[in-house]
């Protein structure tokens, strides 16, 4: 018996160092994929804050998730890196990955509904987990403990976002070029 425990002593110390360490792995992983995925969602939702069709609320509705999915980032990354983030720095990053997805149009077009449906399958899945009268301190809670990105969107949520995504990108597209013209 004595023979068995020292053979199998560092076996056991072995595997749990690996499993700890994987455990470790994977949580710094699901920090980085939804840092990562709360920042373009922002940006996403930011570039459909132009639309007013089917109503004109839906603009101004976009443009709040694209604050809420900023704020995502902010504490997620703020939790990763001790730091608290800068506004200006969040907004540059926020701007480049819309200047990247809107070059990247029409050729993503695929993409990019396929990451609206994505982005609107979390934020709804964030919702689902708060009161109905959320506190401050019930939102700041579940930034803080928002699950990684779903992977899997039904396609009824891809259809929604299939007429609505390109409405968005041209609309977009259009408001730039005008400010570009102005200047």
């Amino acid at each position: 018996m004595k023979k068995f425990k020292s053979t199998l002593l560092p076996f056991f110390c072995f595997t749990s160092i690996t499993f700890g360490v994987t455990m470790i792995a994977q949580a710094q992983a699901s920090n980085t994929s939804i840092e990562t995925q709360s920042l373009r969602c922002s940006a996403l939702n930011q570039i459909h804050s132009t639309l007013t069709d089917p109503s004109p609320q839906l603009g101004e509705i976009m443009g709040e998730l694209a604050g809420l999915f900023a704020q995502i980032h902010a504490t997620q990354k703020g939790r990763s890196t001790k730091t608290k983030i800068n506004t200006a720095e969040l907004r540059s990053k926020r701007d480049e990955l819309i200047t990247e997805m809107s070059k990247g149009w029409p050729a993503n077009k695929p993409a990019m509904i396929r990451e609206a449906a994505v982005c609107d399958t979390w934020r709804a899945e964030f919702f689902s987990k708060l009161p109905e009268r959320p506190s401050e301190k019930d939102l700041l809670s579940a930034m803080n403990n928002i699950s990684s990105p779903p992977t899997t969107i039904q396609k009824t949520e891809i259809d929604r976002w299939t007429k609505l995504t390109p409405q968005a990108f041209e609309a977009w597209s259009r408001i730039k070029s005008v400010v570009k013209e102005k200047k």
